[in-house]
């Protein structure tokens, strides 16, 4: 049947031919106009080389889904041909094949999806590249994205020039660029037309805007910080480094007042403060440890003058973690994440398998306030069942996962994924609130920003400002028996 049909359109295609080859195609094409079969008039016109004549038949194909003449024009090297085929075509192999046909000849839209299928940076870089270099537009949105990806700013930054005024995204994005290059007045006026066009990042940021700006340390310095409430056994200071960082901050903090589950903790957080250009040097390597860290002692002069006990740093980039009285965060650390380092100001333990190194020092110390180990005859320390009991009677205990690695058991008093297992959980159980509640109230549970300026000044050889931070660290820690020294020796470093 299909032999038969084949047949009868090549014979009529002959005598079309045969009746109007001596005609040009402009001729052909008006012909084809007020013909009820146009195609085998086009395709006359098509073997002529009309470019007018390849996309009117491509649209008669395409309208009536006729494989036949697509198939005919991608003989005849027409490429575009070969990707309205992909459309209609049910064979995933083929499809992608004639996908791959219409990029190499060289159909913008045909290389933006062929180059969506490549995961290598090279080939999406050169297909993306290809397309968007006869300006079709979402692949220049793209490869701006894949170069940002790829942290390819310079890349990016002609791209994103090209886009910006259709695109809010890419305004937004080259809003932070032009702020990261000090041109400011620039990067405002490009979030501005961004926040206008309802992008919600971009109107983030203007609100960040309108509520900071940066401020040196020697201007802290000088200022005088409101007083700060005896009843916060922990005065919290976020810093931070940048714009995005800033933006960030200001979630945090926000997102901290409105946090019920944290209201009956005696912990105080200040509102943020947005740091000058090179306050902090800071590194996602700090001192090769494999996480973000930052030169904390050039906080020490604000400290002194605002009297808060511990910091929270936002940085660009680096993981997660707690040095005794600072914690650290980057700009992709949500407030869950905050939160679980939160914790760890106390003393906390991550639940989940921390790593051999990790777990050797904190599963031996067996000081987790979270957690108790089984010993050779019961479970160390009692303390903590005894004290867990004083809350909620009767206890009961529950393996977690804290030093798997070691094979040491461990056991927790919540049979819950609790944010100490997975932040994103963010299910604090009762009895850890009491918990952490009873050591704020603690002096000796806590290890503030003075005991890391302390540490710094020592090993540096300032004997005068360590003994000065050696003096505040007692204070703070009221009711220190033996030697404070010592104990400010002992670190309070989160595993995350």
């Amino acid at each position: 049947m299909m032999f038969f049909r084949a047949t009868c359109l090549a014979v009529f295609t002959s005598l079309t031919i045969a009746a109007d080859s001596g005609h040009l195609p402009s001729q052909l094409l008006n012909n084809a106009e007020q013909a009820d079969k146009p195609a085998p008039l086009l395709w006359v016109a098509v073997q002529q080389n009309s470019l007018a004549a390849k996309q009117r038949l491509l649209e008669f194909a395409k309208a009536n889904r006729n494989q036949y003449w697509l198939e005919m024009l991608i003989k005849s090297g027409y490429s575009p041909a070969a990707l309205t085929l992909s459309r209609i075509e049910d064979n995933p192999r083929i499809t992608k094949r004639l996908v791959r046909l219409a990029a190499r000849g060289g159909v913008a839209e045909a290389q933006y999806e062929y180059a969506l299928t490549r995961d290598d940076f090279a080939h999406r870089e050169t297909w993306l590249k290809a397309a968007a270099e006869q300006d079709y537009f979402v692949a220049q949105t793209a490869l701006a994205d894949w170069y940002l990806l790829h942290e390819q700013q310079s890349e990016a930054e002609p791209w994103l020039q090209k886009t910006a005024s259709r695109d809010s995204q890419s305004a937004f994005q080259l809003a932070y660029i032009r702020w990261q290059q000090g041109r400011e007045d620039e990067g405002y006026e490009l979030f501005k037309q961004a926040a206008e066009q309802q992008h919600e990042q971009a109107m983030n940021v203007l609100a960040v805007l309108q509520q900071y700006q940066p401020e040196s340390i020697a201007g802290l310095s000088a200022k005088p910080a409101s007083g700060n409430s005896p009843q916060c056994r922990q005065q919290i200071q976020p810093f931070a480094t940048g714009l995005a960082e800033m933006v960030q901050a200001n979630r945090i903090y926000q997102q901290f007042l409105a946090d019920k589950r944290l209201k009956s903790l005696p912990l105080c957080v200040n509102k943020p403060i947005w740091l000058a250009r090179e306050s902090l040097k800071c590194d996602a390597n700090w001192q090769g440890q494999g996480r973000l860290g930052c030169n904390i002692e050039a906080f020490e002069p604000v400290v002194r003058q605002r009297g808060f006990t511990h910091a929270v740093v936002l940085a660009k980039s680096g993981k997660a973690n707690v040095n005794n009285g600072v914690m650290y965060l980057d700009v992709g650390d949500t407030y869950s994440v905050f939160v679980h380092e939160l914790a760890h100001f106390v003393g906390f333990v991550d639940e989940y398998p921390l790593t051999r190194s990790f777990a050797k020092e904190y599963c031996a110390r067996q000081s987790a306030p979270n957690l108790v180990f089984l010993g050779a005859l019961t479970y160390a320390p009692l303390s903590n069942i005894e004290y867990w009991q004083s809350i909620e009677f009767p206890v009961t205990l529950y393996p977690s996962r804290t030093c798997n690695n070691i094979g040491v058991a461990s056991f927790k008093p919540s049979d819950r994924i609790t944010f100490m297992e997975n932040h994103d959980a963010k299910y604090i159980p009762p009895i850890y609130l009491s918990i952490w509640s009873s050591l704020l109230n603690n002096p000796r549970a806590q290890r503030p920003i003075a005991m890391n300026l302390f540490q710094y000044y020592e090993q540096a050889g300032n004997t005068q400002k360590a003994a000065y931070w050696l003096d505040v660290f007692r204070q703070q820690r009221t009711g220190l028996t033996t030697d404070p020294a010592a104990d400010a020796t002992t670190e309070n470093i989160s595993a995350d």
